[in-house]
């Protein structure tokens, strides 16, 4: 049996049927291999690919014992060993407060092909209040997510960090709203693909992944129906899955043809996926996904990525 798992899943033990990696060239021959020892792990980790197929009839399945369950009291327990009462409180506050405009937003792009603007734009000005003293608890909060929640934490997390990396980097509080309606909408052309593709523990044919790679244009067409929301936000939905070197989609542009706001999003959202615990994996530490988009030659602005680290993970903002 073939199985699509994390690569934060892999151990020694496993047979690799298969890897994916964003913009590769598919007629190279992938060749299968038996992990046999904990350097084989850490280099595929070390490679730009956040998931890989196994087979379970040839090697080991995943840890039963692992992150499957997730400890809520050890969770609740690190964030009071870095956070306030006060902060973590005021966190989920946040989270319970745009919970139902971040739902209605979702909800309307699903069902109704529309863009809830109105209620996007109340969220992203109550996170951007969480956020301005407080958004390291916001987006740790945050990273426990659970089946029914991943989008919608997902869209809350990218938003507090595209407003904290803006700040960070001196943008006026304008940019910076423009930065956090981006982060909070950048997905939002994933709510027309079918549940089984986004949940399907196996490999994707071809056909999925060209649905999968389509998001980023359906976003865009269904945010750009409303009038006057910003280019900015319409870039960042269209374009933050583009690479700098040209490998990424939809529209394969390279380096600086790549609109500033899409390289930004780029890296809070791979930073947030990455570091995000879910019921079915644990979630890298911090040092293990800087390190992994570091070492991913090609896929970010390395001056931004640099910044990024510079100015969220080594001051502290984010833990």
């Amino acid at each position: 049996m073939r199985k699509r798992i994390h690569v934060s899943q892999l151990r020694v033990g496993m047979y690799v049927e298969d890897v994916e990696i964003e913009g590769e060239d598919r007629t190279r021959r992938f060749k299968p291999f038996l992990i046999s020892a904990a350097g084989q792990v850490e280099s595929l980790m070390a490679n730009r690919l956040m998931t890989v197929v196994i087979d379970v009839g040839k090697g080991a399945d995943v840890d039963p014992s692992g992150a499957q369950d997730i400890d809520r009291a050890a969770f609740d327990a690190q964030l009071r060993a870095v956070f306030s009462a006060k902060d973590i409180k005021e966190a989920r506050e946040c989270v319970e407060d745009t919970r139902p405009q971040i739902r209605q937003m979702l909800a309307h792009a699903r069902i109704k092909a529309s863009f809830a603007s109105d209620a996007a734009s109340a969220a992203v000005e109550r996170i951007m209040s969480a956020a301005f003293d407080n958004a390291g608890a916001l987006i740790a909060v945050a990273k426990l997510k659970e089946k029914d929640e991943l989008t919608f934490l997902h869209s809350l997390a990218v938003s507090a960090l595209m407003i904290t990396l803006g700040r960070s980097l001196g943008h006026g509080e304008e940019d910076v709203r423009v930065l956090g309606l981006g982060g909070l909408v950048h997905d939002l052309g994933k709510m027309a693909l079918p549940d089984e593709i986004l949940t399907k523990p196996g490999k994707l044919t071809a056909e999925e992944m060209d649905l999968v790679r389509g998001h980023p244009q359906r976003g865009y067409e269904l945010v750009s129906h409303v009038a006057h929301v910003p280019k900015p936000v319409l870039d960042i939905c269209r374009y933050h899955h583009e690479k700098f070197d040209g490998s990424g989609y939809p529209g394969r542009l390279a380096g600086k043809k790549i609109p500033y706001v899409a390289r930004l999003a780029a890296i809070c959202d791979v930073y947030e996926a990455l570091t995000t615990i879910r019921p079915y994996k644990r979630a890298f530490s911090q040092a293990e996904a800087i390190n992994m988009m570091m070492n991913s030659p090609g896929h970010f602005d390395s001056q931004l990525l640099s910044a990024f680290v510079s100015k969220m993970v080594i001051s502290g903002t984010l833990h």
